[in-house]
């Protein structure tokens, strides 16, 4: 019985390491790849997450900066950006962000 339980427990601790050392592999290739996996000349600037489905972004197409909304149906361009958006200090979310900056566009036009 011991034997089969140092057996099954090396096996876990095994299984353990793979998952782990995927993991960290996979980080290190997506951050080795820098924008080359995003595009050439398409970025995402910020992106906020609304519901299951859904995303309100700011992307930058050859500095062009377009807020969009985008679900699992379709993707819509709301608005071209008159000025590119600077990004603000690190300590805000990246929801905080987008939002105030949707905020700022829309009472931009009052």
């Amino acid at each position: 019985m011991a034997e089969y339980l140092l057996s099954m427990s090396l096996a876990m601790a095994g299984i353990a390491c793979v998952i782990i050392l995927t993991y960290y592999a996979s980080k290190w290739y997506a951050r080795k790849m820098g924008t080359a996996a995003g595009g050439k000349h398409i970025r995402v600037i910020d992106r906020l997450i609304i519901g299951k489905n859904g995303a309100i972004m700011i992307i930058d197409v050859d500095g062009t900066q377009y807020l969009i909304g985008a679900n699992e149906h379709s993707i819509s361009i709301l608005k071209e950006l008159d000025e590119p958006i600077a990004l603000q200090s690190a300590d805000l979310s990246a929801g905080e962000r987008v939002l105030g900056s949707f905020k700022s566009y829309l009472n931009k036009g009052k």
